[in-house]
């Protein structure tokens, strides 16, 4: 598929893409990689975002090495947790694919791992697990083993593979997570906690992170992709609210934004 052929998704979806600029750290020559916003169960946003990243992919030099990364969050809110699950699974053909772990998809695991969790499960309702449960075809939390019967929905392979998902990866100066970093702290003692649910001091730092990595990440969602800050890049554009899912497409020294709405 070739990125001219962005405008053939179905037509209640509009993709866009920014003109290149200079990335905000640069990869080595011969090298992509595109990082994906917080997705909470919008698979038809996600299957679209693929198809375009693919496109971008295919349009770059012949050799190029592409990764593709999820920032995590895949699950609450939306209506196709399941099916968000599995695309972020199965990835790109031709590209190299890896997930994080996202504060939601965390609680998620725990809530339906943990019996004893009556706080987590609260919690996980609150914000948006009654969706996944619904999904699932739970509709009654007080009798039975509706625990096993979420897991059966979902699937033992993709639990397995969920809690098997990293919470950072970093390539060269970019470091990939869910939420941020804590700034004041070498990046070899970040907690795990802190990548999967830190906004301050984060998101207030004033000056560069630790090794002057740039962190591209998710976690707070902001109202447009900004591309402008000098350390960190924001790639949650809220799209359980705004129906906008976005990414950020790095190829060597340069760098754009690319998002689908739903109209």
């Amino acid at each position: 598929m070739r990125p001219e052929e962005f405008d053939r998704l179905p037509p209640h979806l509009d993709p866009r893409r920014d003109a290149w600029r200079p990335a905000i750290r640069p990869l080595p020559p011969g090298r992509a990689v595109a990082a994906i916003g917080d997705v909470h169960g919008h698979a038809e946003l996600l299957a679209a975002l693929h198809r375009l990243i693919a496109a971008e992919f295919t349009a770059l030099p012949a050799g190029t090495e592409c990764t593709l990364i999820h920032l995590g969050d895949l699950v609450d809110r939306g209506p196709e947790n399941r099916r968000a699950l599995a695309l972020a699974r199965d990835g790109i053909p031709g590209a190299e694919t890896i997930t994080l772990l996202g504060n939601h998809d965390d609680r998620m695991l725990s809530v339906l791992d943990d019996a004893a969790d009556r706080t987590g499960l609260e919690f996980w309702l609150t914000y948006g697990g009654d969706t996944v449960l619904a999904e699932c075809g739970v509709t009654d939390i007080l009798h039975g083993d509706w625990r096993a019967a979420a897991r059966a929905a979902i699937g033992a392979e993709v639990l397995d593979w969920l809690r098997g998902c990293p919470v950072s990866h970093r390539i060269g100066d970019l470091l990939f997570v869910h939420a941020g970093i804590d700034p004041r702290r070498p990046l070899a003692e970040q907690e795990r906690e802190t990548l999967l649910w830190i906004r301050r001091p984060f998101l207030d730092w004033p000056g560069a992170f630790p090794e002057n990595v740039a962190v591209i990440h998710g976690h707070t969602p902001a109202d447009r992709l900004d591309l402008d800050h000098p350390h960190r890049i924001d790639v949650d554009t809220g799209a359980f609210a705004t129906g906008c899912l976005s990414a950020v497409l790095i190829h060597g020294d340069r760098m754009r934004g690319l998002r689908v709405w739903a109209l």
